[in-house]
């Protein structure tokens, strides 16, 4: 095996460890976890161990061992700096039977100058070409001394040479690609910040529209209002009271959406429907709407949050009562399905229905078809199904209305337990 493919095979066990962590990186920042700065080391040192582990097996891996060592200086990790150290002192002088005390004083050097060019702000640069002048007169001055060490390390001169010219060309690429990559995360998360930021400022500003519409209805029937005037008192504190309250219901809805937190228990899917239908009943009886309920099954446990199972069960039915129009006889449906990992929940009406364009945007905050609406029930739905890792899903049924499918896991252990 010549000298080139040598390298690369070493230089995959440095970059697959880095890659790892690069990854971890990614995924920590996106889930703004805190990250652990013994990753980075472990990560280093692996590289090292994979070379030493593997790299004999394709004799002497002679300076790719060195660029985990040259990325821990750029890393500032004075912990991977040391064990790096130690290891390849040992390795060298294991293997190569390079003296023990020249190593320690060649490896202290690099640490002295990596000292003066981090206290005097000098340019990495600098510190990678000293590294690299030092250890080709380190190299030279062991063919030197010993005249069969070239002969040993299985190499000629020129090899040497070229490996000498890879490692610089290499190192240099590393860190470059590895300063890169970190700029590139820290776009991508500085770019989902902004994101986050114009979503809320959104959404403040749709919130400050909401609630500034009924203040200022407010306002009108106010400076028209006459406290002398019965009939202003019959007419217009009726018109106050509906925008007060629906003003209330607007903020109730945004603060529900901040805080959401879910207690879960096994509770039976069937008793949740029926509880839903009785609620509902009297309601049900005066607008004429029919109702078909069907249990299918004797138990069906979950583990769930009853209470905002019950939220968005309510927010869901109103939303299908207020889509049947009042000359129509009314339908609605509720029932369930038993599958193997999860349960589905069906909501039914035989309403109006759903267009194309608002079946897009029904999920998103504040967006509403009703004019006293919110625009914060379906979302908030939706929020604390995903809550409980499960799915709500809309649908037009081609008989006319609409259909909603809530899916939720469905944990047989939890359950077995249970029972």
């Amino acid at each position: 095996m010549n000298a080139f493919e040598i390298i690369i095979i070493n230089l995959i066990f440095i970059i697959f460890p880095l890659s790892l962590w690069l990854l971890y990186q990614v995924y920590s920042k996106a889930l703004n976890l805190k990250k652990s700065e013994v990753l980075l080391d472990l990560a280093l040192i692996c590289s090292i161990y994979l070379i030493v582990k593997f790299g004999k097996l394709f004799t002497l891996p002679i300076l790719c061992l060195n660029i985990p060592l040259v990325l821990a200086y750029f890393k500032d990790k004075n912990f991977s700096i040391t064990i790096i150290s130690i290891l390849i002192v040992t390795y060298y002088n294991y293997y190569f039977d390079f003296n023990i005390i020249v190593l320690i004083l060649e490896y202290s050097l690099y640490f002295l100058i990596y000292l003066v060019v981090k206290t005097k702000n000098i340019k990495f640069s600098t510190f990678l070409n000293l590294f690299l002048i030092i250890k080709f007169l380190m190299m030279f001055l062991k063919m030197i001394i010993d005249k069969n060490f070239i002969e040993n390390i299985n190499y000629n001169i020129y090899e040497i040479i070229f490996i000498f010219i890879s490692f610089y060309l290499v190192a240099k690429a590393i860190i470059y690609l590895f300063s890169l990559s970190e700029e590139i995360v820290e776009t991508h998360i500085k770019f989902c910040e902004i994101e986050r930021e114009k979503d809320i400022t959104n959404s403040l500003f749709q919130i400050t529209h909401e609630i500034k519409n009924p203040i200022a209805v407010c306002k009108g029937y106010l400076d028209m209002f006459d406290v002398n005037n019965k009939e202003h008192s019959k007419k217009y504190i009726p018109i106050i009271k509906e925008e007060i309250d629906r003003l209330l219901l607007l903020l109730q809805d945004f603060l529900s959406i901040n805080k959401i937190k879910i207690d879960k228990e096994i509770i039976d899917a069937n008793l949740l429907l029926e509880d839903m239908v009785k609620t509902f009943h009297p309601i049900f009886g005066r607008r004429n709407i029919k109702t078909d309920f069907r249990i299918n099954y004797d138990e069906v446990y979950i583990d769930a949050d009853y209470n905002r199972l019950t939220q968005v069960l309510i927010n869901l039915i109103k939303n299908s009562m207020e889509a049947i129009p009042q000359d129509r006889n009314g339908m609605i449906s509720l029932y369930l399905k038993k599958r193997s990992d999860c349960i589905k929940i069906y909501v039914e009406d035989n309403g109006e229905g759903i267009s194309k364009e608002n079946m897009k945007k029904l999920k998103s905050p504040f967006f509403t078809t009703k004019p006293r609406g919110t625009g914060l029930g379906v979302y908030l739905c939706n929020e604390i199904i995903k809550a409980h890792k499960g799915e709500i899903k809309y649908f037009n049924r081609k008989e006319g209305g609409t259909k909603v499918e809530i899916k939720l896991p469905y944990n047989k252990k939890d359950i077995k337990n249970f029972s």
